[in-house]
């Protein structure tokens, strides 16, 4: 069985618009934020690649910014011009990814592609709506990505430097009769795969990442309150660098204020901010995609949900009068808070336990009218509750499923 592919092979994809050129390619800076190629390594790192070679002509300083912004990201980032190079940062039993400069896959079909214990040539039919993919043969076109060999790779040891690593790395694939592995339309129709070609589809991409990353987001507040907002915001802050500075500190300088005030006496304040924090975050997520394909919790993430707790915290402490009860109260709501997270539930219950937002919402609104260490508290039975009766109800749809 072969090892699984680590390496990709990529292109800066050729300019669709008018924005400045980059040796005849550019390093475009309109999907969520970035570059086409910046999202695509992202796609591909979080899909498992290490190592990323960019076929290019010439390196100027925006690719070399490029380069820069992604190596800070823990990617390993290399320019190649021709076969050699490529060979140079390959060892004998590598697998390689190779991926059109000019396409979006999304990121469950890179996993699934992935899997492949064969090296193959993915390709989809060639009616009309598949145009804007490269023409193989009459009935063929290259859906933009492949996995080869190093042995194919060595075939490109002579290839001249103008000339397209990639576009002669799929013909050497071809005639060295490589698989083909067709791909059901149905990635195309619904925009799984597509060929980016001009304005409008990247227009659209971006406004199909944004939906993917509200959608993602768990919980009844995040996705139907915060969505529509978010889907109109941030595309505006993915065109100012400042704008995306500051949403990465929005939710940390909120749960700064929520500490601050929980320890000064001002619950109600304290749990508004709170809730800001959240908020902030969860734009934060929606212009980053941090949080995407399943990855682990990221700093700027747990520093605000650490904050967040501690302004609860600090409430509980300074809400404190003749007995502990706000204190266990806290404690009691971040664990099933805690605990609601690695319990399988129906969608009902992930509406209420899955939204911190609603989770703060409850307390603001309880606070202001009962204090905030009887408003935790109530919080705590509606948890434990929604908990009880999701397990009872999971248990008996379990054993009807049994009987039948």
């Amino acid at each position: 069985m072969q090892n699984s592919p680590t390496v990709a092979l990529m292109s800066v994809a050729c300019d669709v618009s008018n924005s400045a050129d980059v040796n005849g390619a550019t390093a475009r800076s309109d999907v969520a934020g970035g570059s086409l190629i910046e999202y695509q390594i992202t796609m591909l790192a979080r899909a498992g690649i290490k190592r990323f070679l960019i076929e290019v002509e010439n390196i100027d300083g925006a690719l070399i910014a490029l380069a820069d912004r992604c190596r800070s990201k823990g990617h390993i980032v290399d320019f190649v011009r021709n076969g050699a190079d490529i060979q140079r940062y390959l060892d004998a039993n590598d697998r390689i990814w190779v991926q059109s400069g000019q396409l979006y896959i999304q990121l469950s079909l890179i996993e699934t592609l992935l899997k492949a214990t064969e090296n193959f040539v993915a390709t989809v039919d060639g009616r009309d709506e598949n145009a804007g993919f490269e023409r193989i043969d009459l009935n063929t076109r290259w859906a933009g990505v492949s996995i080869v060999g190093t042995e194919t790779i060595a075939l490109l040891k002579d290839l001249p430097e103008d000339w397209s690593i990639i576009s002669s790395l799929l013909r050497q694939s071809v005639l060295a009769k490589i698989p083909f592995r067709p791909l059901p339309q149905q990635h195309v129709v619904n925009g799984t795969l597509t060929v980016l070609t001009g304005a409008v589809d990247f227009s659209d991409l971006n406004l199909k990442i944004l939906q993917q990353r509200v959608a993602s987001q768990p919980g009844f507040v995040e996705a139907r309150v915060f969505g529509p907002i978010f889907t109109r915001v941030v595309p505006v802050i993915w065109h100012s660098s400042t704008a995306v500075t500051a949403t990465n500190f929005a939710s940390i300088v909120a749960g700064l204020g929520a500490v601050a005030l929980g320890l000064g006496g001002f619950p109600t304040l304290a749990c508004i901010f709170a809730f800001a924090a959240i908020a902030g975050n969860s734009m934060r997520l929606a212009v980053s995609g941090e949080g995407q394909g399943g990855e682990d919790i990221r700093p700027l993430s747990a520093v605000t949900w650490t904050l967040v707790i501690l302004a609860m915290f600090g409430s509980a402490y300074s809400d404190v009068i003749y007995n502990n009860a706000g204190l266990f109260a806290a404690f009691a709501v971040a664990s099933l808070a805690f605990l609601s997270q690695r319990t399988m539930m129906p969608a009902w219950a992930k509406q209420l336990l899955h939204s911190p937002a609603a989770l703060a919402i409850i307390v603001t609104i309880g606070t202001a009218v009962v204090g905030f260490t009887l408003a935790l508290q109530c919080l705590m039975v509606l948890q434990l509750g929604i908990l009880l009766i999701a397990t009872v109800r999971g248990e008996a749809d379990d054993k009807k499923a049994k009987q039948a």
